[in-house]
């Protein structure tokens, strides 16, 4: 499945990216990413495994998707 989304090197680079842009900052098979609402929602649908990330105080943590 292809998806519309911003490719980011870290986990802190796709959350600053993510915040600054109003997209959700996730990890895809081992990659970072910035993806919009929309594409989150079309991965979703479609039972995509993924999992969002987020910096909770200085700590990066995880959220599973479809897991």
């Amino acid at each position: 499945m292809t998806f519309q989304a911003t490719e980011l090197k870290t986990a802190h680079q796709a959350i600053e990216h993510a915040e600054a842009t109003g997209q959700n900052a996730v990890r895809l098979n081992g990659t970072y990413f910035s993806i919009s609402d929309a594409e989150t929602d079309r991965l979703l649908t479609h039972g995509v495994e993924f999992a969002y990330i987020a910096d909770h105080n200085g700590t990066i943590v995880t959220i599973p998707a479809n897991a």
